[in-house]
């Protein structure tokens, strides 16, 4: 469920993104008519406030002394403008008609005066294309180059929150991909769906800053990837929260995920048909934002009650209620002076740092229990003195070779090859020099096997001096082919000298669904081969 909700929402979000770039391209929003020339001069001034049937003014006159390439700046978020000066209108920020987008974005207006302008009226006409927005202060007079430069500094400490943000979860996605999921493909998305949210959060606050305004071309774009971001947060930080709790499997959960995903979709649709734009239907992601939060506190409450509340939970709570405490208090700044203030970005970025070092906390320790069980579950199923698979495996093993008939429907063997394998001399080894060149035996032999029939399949040591090699049959060919390999390799080992002969004794049966039922048949008559040539090989020695 969580990787098809992510998926659809960064569809959603990339296919809006082309959406907006394209509309930005097919329409043009600003009609310009006079030239620009920068000077380095800051100045700012009052502007007379008026308000009739809707639409906003605000007027002022200019200086009398040289303001030629001065520029007069004012920021619009879903307002259209029209500029006056003296009269004439020389700036005309407007929707184009017809166009299904009735926003003009988020714009930074820049209004360049010549000498001609002295002591005439400016006059800024704002009409909000929405009924609920309303127009603010900020205008900025000087040279371009100054007023950009002020504008960034007013906002720089939220626009660098805003990158350490996306860069802290860059960070962490990169860790989850080439780390967390190289070491351990079992392990839980928790950090993969945290560094999402994180990257949403921090482009979120940087469409908020003000800056990529500046300098981006595509407004329409901004106010787009604003919306998704906010649209999709929900469902991202709710799929990593939902893993510190221990009823993660509570219905509630996925009904808020699907419940998000469907707001999404319809606010899309309802953008890309005409009907609303996702400023008219942000009422929609703020009663599902309403929805969300009772459903965390009702699974809060539900694991305070019947479960055992985690530490990493705690952690969550204290750092959400930072988070709060530095929304109220930039808003309580904001009601009080006007001025916005980046303490609810800090907020988040405390989040952020906070519970991304707990997630890489969790998630290391995650893979060195990974490492540990992966480690008993070799020592469960390999030979500790040679490395090769033990009985344990090859029961495993032979039972996984039964695969179902797609037409018949019933358990079948594909074609298998069993090879047997007896050590000869080996008690005598072990009776005359010892269990360690026993050993050493022993292991030669298995590194012979593992050389020879390991590229193409298993080999296990069944006990002392019996080892076994299923492998899939091909031909008999093949099967003649790695014999006389293996009794070459076991020659060499003799050439090299050993303290007795080293040398077993073969048998192999492949798999017959008219003789055998299972590969324990097929063993069987594998056992009688080796007896026979074992049988045969002691008696060559007895006549030699």
């Amino acid at each position: 469920m969580d990787k098809k909700l992510v998926n659809i929402c960064l569809f959603l979000i990339i296919g809006m993104m082309i959406h907006a770039c394209f509309f930005v391209r097919t329409n043009e929003y600003v009609s310009y008519n006079r030239k620009e020339d920068a000077l380095v001069e800051l100045w700012n001034e009052r502007m007379e406030e008026t308000e009739a049937e809707g639409v906003y003014y605000y007027k002022t006159r200019l200086p009398e002394e040289e303001i030629a390439g001065r520029v007069v700046a004012y920021h619009t978020a879903h307002m259209e403008l029209r500029v006056r000066i003296g009269g004439e209108e020389v700036y005309a920020l407007t929707v184009p008609d017809g166009a299904t987008v009735r926003t003009t974005g988020y714009h930074w207006n820049f209004i360049t005066l010549t000498d001609a302008d002295r002591g005439k009226d400016i006059e800024f006409a704002v009409m909000p294309t929405y009924t609920d927005s309303f127009p603010g202060g900020g205008f900025y007079y000087g040279s371009r180059m100054t007023v950009e430069r002020m504008i960034v500094y007013e906002n720089l400490v939220r626009f660098m929150v805003a990158l350490t943000i996306i860069l802290a979860g860059c960070i962490l996605k990169a860790y989850d991909w080439l780390i967390v999921r190289k070491e351990n493909k079992d392990a839980d998305r928790s950090l993969q769906h945290f560094s999402s949210f994180a990257i949403m959060l921090g482009t979120w606050s940087l469409c908020e800053s003000e800056i990529l305004e500046l300098y981006i071309p595509a407004k329409v774009a901004l106010v787009y990837l604003d919306h998704m971001m906010l649209m999709c947060m929900p469902m991202l930080f709710l799929l990593f929260v939902r893993q510190m709790y221990q009823n993660r499997n509570l219905m509630l959960w996925k009904i808020c995920c699907y419940v998000n995903l469907g707001v999404v979709l319809i606010r899309v649709l309802l953008q890309l048909v005409g009907v609303w734009d996702l400023r008219e239907s942000l009422w929609m992601t703020h009663v599902y934002l309403g929805f969300f939060i009772v459903a965390i506190i009702a699974a809060s409450v539900h694991e305070v009650v019947v479960c055992k509340i985690s530490k990493e939970l705690k952690v969550n709570i204290i750092c959400v209620m930072v988070i709060m405490a530095a929304t109220v208090c930039e808003l309580a700044i904001y009601r009080i002076s006007h001025q916005s203030t980046p303490y609810g970005s800090m907020g988040f970025l405390f989040y952020i740092v906070v519970m991304g070092t707990v997630s890489l906390r969790k998630n290391r320790m995650m893979m060195e229990r990974a490492k540990e069980s992966e480690i008993y579950r070799r020592l469960a199923f390999l030979d500790e003195l040679t490395g090769v698979y033990n009985r344990t495996a090859f029961n495993r093993d032979k039972e996984s070779r039964m695969i179902e008939d797609q037409k018949t429907h019933q358990a079948k063997i594909p074609p298998t090859v069993l090879y047997m394998f007896d050590l000869n001399d080996l008690k005598k080894c072990n009776d005359t020099y010892g269990h360690e060149y026993g050993d050493q035996y022993i292991t030669m032999v298995s590194g012979v096997l593992k050389q020879i029939f390991g590229l193409d399949g298993n080999c296990y040591r069944l006990g002392g001096d019996e080892f076994c090699v299923m492998m899939p049959f091909r031909n008999e060919n093949d099967i003649k082919s790695k014999l006389l390999q293996f009794k070459n390799a076991l020659k060499e080992k003799n050439r090299l000298g050993f303290v007795v002969p080293v040398s077993a004794a073969v048998g192999y049966g492949i798999f017959d669904p008219v003789k055998d039922q299972t590969l324990d048949d097929t063993m069987r008559r594998a056992d009688e081969m080796m007896y026979q040539e074992k049988q045969r090989m002691k008696a060559e020695v007895g006549r030699n």
